[in-house]
């Protein structure tokens, strides 16, 4: 292979070059409405209102993790136009979720003023009219083991309970309380075979598009690049390539920024580590705490057992010396001699 065969871009699994790219609006409005299959007429960047503030745990360097919304203007099947919310991020860890959930829940309430036509006064107003949102997410880790699908969507199909018929028509109250949800798991991509998306323009054009984020194409000197192999790299995504290529060469010191993000999560990883070590100690140390008090348990069981046994034992002796002493009071031995034969006191005898 030579220089002909490749090109090498900077890693967009990390947050500074994910950033980088995504940025430039042309290559974010390739990436989207490849991902969601709709027409993007307009794109513009929400501002950044969500960002996180990481320390690099060796040089104590800040810097920012951003969360990306975008506004888009989208065509409609019927020729009409739509503004959507778009929130788009890739998930390195698990634990992210929960920020994602809180991100969601704010971008949910978010709100547009359109003019109406009041319909009993006639007049123009102002409303406040709902964004709908819908969220992508781009995991570098797998969430389902059942399909091992590349992408998993959440679709809002309305349907009826009863006549279990779908609603198709666009429904205001339905549509602005519930969201289409794209979930992308980049390990995922060695499931895909050529068979699954052959023949389909939609799924070749998301395959091609997601192999620019495939994690085993990293160099084997430098996991912060990857190689993009041209034959593969279909024309519609050139615009994407330029952009990340600029990267490497716009004099913002990505590769440092890469490093303290490997610093970031190496230190989380560690400490992740560290919490399921003593996790594991003290599950250890309850369940052997669990077993003794369960043998003391059982112990206990048969002291009290052997007690009441023991308890039933004597009391049956008694009676049945007192039977005896009954008997020998009735033939006349003496109270001292029936004492002696039986144990039993002389106040217990004399009340025979």
């Amino acid at each position: 292979m030579n220089d002909q065969d490749y090109c090498i871009i900077p890693n967009p699994i990390y947050d500074v070059v994910f950033k980088y790219l995504m940025e430039d609006l042309e290559s974010a409005k390739i990436i989207l409405s490849t991902l969601l299959n709709i027409k993007i007429k307009r794109l513009n960047f929400e501002p950044i209102s969500h960002s996180e503030k990481i320390e690099d745990p060796k040089s104590q360097k800040i810097v920012r993790i951003f969360h990306l919304d975008f506004n888009a203007i989208i065509e409609k099947s019927n020729g009409g136009e739509e503004l959507i919310m778009i929130e788009i991020q890739k998930v390195n860890r698990p634990s992210d979720i929960f920020r994602f959930k809180k991100y969601i829940c704010e971008n949910f309430q978010r709100k547009v003023e359109k003019e109406e036509v009041n319909s009993r006064t006639k007049a123009l107003e102002l409303v406040d009219k709902p964004i709908r949102l819908i969220p992508i997410f781009i995991l570098n880790f797998r969430i389902e083991n059942e399909i091992n699908d590349l992408i998993i969507r959440s679709n809002r199909t309305k349907i009826g309970l009863f006549k279990d018929k779908l609603l198709k028509s666009e429904n205001d109250f339905i549509d602005n309380l519930s969201f289409d949800i794209l979930v992308i798991q980049l390990p995922n991509l060695k499931k895909i075979d050529v068979s699954d998306y052959e023949g389909d323009e939609y799924k070749t054009r998301v395959y091609k598009l997601l192999r620019i984020f495939d994690q085993a194409r990293q160099l084997a000197n430098n996991r912060h690049q990857l190689m993009c192999l041209k034959k593969e790299t279909p024309e519609f995504l050139d615009r994407i390539i330029k952009r990340l290529r600029s990267a490497l060469h716009s004099g913002s010191d990505i590769e440092s920024q890469m490093e303290v993000e490997d610093n970031y999560l190496n230190e989380i990883i560690k400490k992740n580590n560290e919490i399921d070590f003593f996790e594991n100690k003290y599950n250890e140390a309850s369940k052997e705490l669990e077993e003794a008090n369960k043998e003391l348990e059982e112990a206990s069981k048969g002291f009290e057992n052997e007690k009441r046994l023991r308890q039933e034992n004597e009391e049956k002796h008694r009676t049945e010396m007192l039977s005896v002493a009954k008997t020998l009071l009735e033939i006349g031995k003496d109270v001292d001699e029936i004492i002696s034969l039986t144990n039993l006191s002389r106040e217990e005898i004399n009340n025979l």
